[in-house]
């Protein structure tokens, strides 16, 4: 066993973890196909109701992680926890220390991963209300 591989043990909880999220992430993108099309088909007759400008603003958030691309944001950055590429392990760390240039538009991993934990906390507080509302 080398320096750069993690314990068997974490290896497999991470893989468990890796699973799962891709997991999580196929129903996600499952069930947003199931609202997409019911926002579609409610549009005009419900666009006024609180609940579905709730509706609507989790179906923009939605959108928003779809082109955010998180499976190439986890498989990345299993690979690299892993150590299945321990080479960019040190280009990684490096990169989270580094700031982003004002001229270069390229966001850098920290600031997508950043990007994509804040769009998934602001989309609870309208899915719950949407949620509540609706049921009442």
């Amino acid at each position: 066993m080398s320096k750069l591989d993690p314990a068997p043990s974490m290896a497999s909880d991470f893989e468990t973890v890796d699973q799962r999220l891709q997991s999580f992430l196929g129903q996600l993108l499952s069930e947003f196909g199931i609202l997409d099309r019911i926002v579609y088909k409610n549009k005009n007759q419900h666009r006024r109701c609180s609940y579905f400008q709730y509706l609507l603003k989790v179906r923009r958030d939605i959108r928003l992680l779809k082109s955010a691309n998180p499976e190439e944001i986890f498989r990345s950055s299993f690979d690299v926890i892993n150590g299945k590429r321990p080479k960019q392990k040190v280009q990684l760390l490096e990169s989270l220390k580094r700031k982003k240039s004002d001229s270069s538009n390229k966001q850098t991993f920290l600031d997508r991963l950043l990007g994509l934990a804040r769009l998934l906390s602001q989309m609870v507080e309208p899915i719950l209300k949407a949620a509540t509302q609706a049921c009442q």
